[in-house]
């Protein structure tokens, strides 16, 4: 897939050494994201939730499982944008868990090239579908997820939290069974 992109953010797979500054990068970034989307249809405690979840600890304990994948976009020697997500073992099934680019970054092609990348190294291991949940309220996501080529598959009601979720996929190759 080619789309424009107009920024000079690298992709690369996220590294231990980026943990720290991965983990505030995704609770500013979680705070911005329910002041400006959520904050009336996502409880705090959720958000909390999901600060905790992606503080640096965890994520060194996420990146123990080989099954867990992650990427960021680096621009000047800082974290703009972060994907992160799991690999189902050998069943050509992946779902993003994570995705956020910096406020300041948005519309940059940055969330494209994460995800781009992401389809990338999934494709070689032998994936050939891509999926995530968001909230429905969260129209960036949305966006960026149809741009991407994934579609509507399912509509959750009161999924987590109490809210409703949409999943959305995109085929990225044909299941292979693999030994």
């Amino acid at each position: 897939m080619t789309l424009e992109t107009r920024t000079e953010a690298k992709i690369r797979r996220i590294q231990e050494k980026d943990y720290d500054e991965a983990g505030r990068f995704c609770k500013k970034t979680l705070n911005w994201m329910w002041g400006k989307y959520l904050k009336d249809v996502y409880p705090k405690e959720a958000n909390e939730f999901h600060i905790s979840n992606w503080a640096p600890k965890n994520l060194a304990v996420r990146f123990s499982d080989p099954n867990k994948f992650g990427f960021v976009a680096v621009e000047r020697g800082s974290i703009c944008g972060i994907l992160l997500g799991t690999r189902y073992g050998k069943s050509g099934f992946a779902a993003i868990s994570w995705i956020a680019v910096d406020p300041e970054h948005q519309h940059e092609g940055i969330g494209i090239k994460l995800m781009s990348a992401a389809e990338e190294a999934l494709k070689k291991e032998g994936c050939h579908k891509l999926s995530l949940n968001t909230l429905p309220a969260l129209t960036p996501a949305v966006r960026l997820a149809m741009k991407f080529g994934m579609l509507p598959e399912a509509h959750l009601r009161q999924q987590w939290w109490g809210a409703d979720f949409v999943l959305m996929s995109k085929w990225i190759g044909k299941y292979k069974k693999r030994a």
